[in-house]
């Protein structure tokens, strides 16, 4: 059993790889499930179901279940986003973020990993779960912001909006689930570490995000237009790189790898 889910870790990582040179050298223009990311997230979902299944546990203890997690909700989020010929421009530049995270994973040890006690919870799985699916979305806004930067789009401009909001919902949810898992494991809803500072930080930047597109282009708030919202879009990752792996490690905490 572990060595088949290692076989559809390595032929997810391949599927991803192929859509990425596919897309670098403009050989493919397919979307949805026509693509080799389609069906590399099939494989992909086959291979975390197998581990979480081998594990007894939601595969997401260790920098490399983490890593292999958000590669797969990138390439969700890149899916749901990204499922019609109007948005296929952002395809390149996605192929790619869904790969990073995933070859990086597999530079990893991949030894099934234990839980210790204070993350044997629900509430541990859905905390790292949302926060993953959100981290997923924001990466689709940089694929789709800096793709609305350099050609425009209305298409591609819904889409960010979506991958912002989207976003911003699946990690609110996360945040919330990890007060109640705090709570549980250490007796506060908040206990001030490095990464929940970060965590609030990349919640205020897209509650921001999400609540300033309401606005009317260039009028409310002076010289906010559409090419200013995406460009924030965009370095939304940014910040999602400063709390995930940033802070994690690069300081020790209850969220350390």
């Amino acid at each position: 059993m572990s060595a088949v889910q290692l076989l559809l870790f390595w032929m997810s990582f391949a599927a991803y790889a192929a859509e990425a040179v596919l897309r670098l050298v403009g050989a493919s223009r397919a979307t949805g499930g026509k693509t080799p990311l389609f069906a590399g997230a099939l494989l992909h979902a086959g291979f975390l179901g197998m581990r979480w299944g081998i594990e007894g546990h939601a595969p997401m203890a260790g920098l490399f279940e983490s890593l292999t997690v958000y590669s797969f909700c990138c390439a969700v989020a890149g899916l749901l986003l990204l499922g019609n010929a109007e948005t296929e421009s952002a395809w390149k530049p996605m192929s790619v973020l869904v790969l990073l995270p995933q070859a990086a994973a597999a530079l990893l040890d991949k030894r099934l990993v234990p839980l210790s006690p204070e993350l044997s919870t629900p509430w541990f799985a859905s905390h790292v779960g949302f926060s993953l699916l959100g981290y997923g979305f924001f990466t689709a806004g940089l694929a789709l912001g800096g793709v609305y930067l350099l050609r425009g789009g209305e298409p591609v401009y819904r889409a960010a909006g979506k991958s912002a909001l989207y976003g911003f919902t699946a990690f609110s949810g996360g945040m919330l689930c990890g007060g109640i898992w705090a709570y549980y494991a250490w007796g506060s809803y908040w206990i001030w570490t490095p990464k929940e500072i970060g965590s609030a930080i990349v919640w205020v930047y897209f509650a921001a995000l999400t609540h300033l597109k309401f606005l009317p282009s260039q009028t409310g708030w002076p010289g906010w237009t559409k090419r200013v919202e995406m460009g924030a879009t965009a370095a939304g990752y940014a910040v999602v790189l400063l709390v995930f792996p940033g802070v994690s490690l690069l300081l020790r905490s209850s969220h350390s790898f």
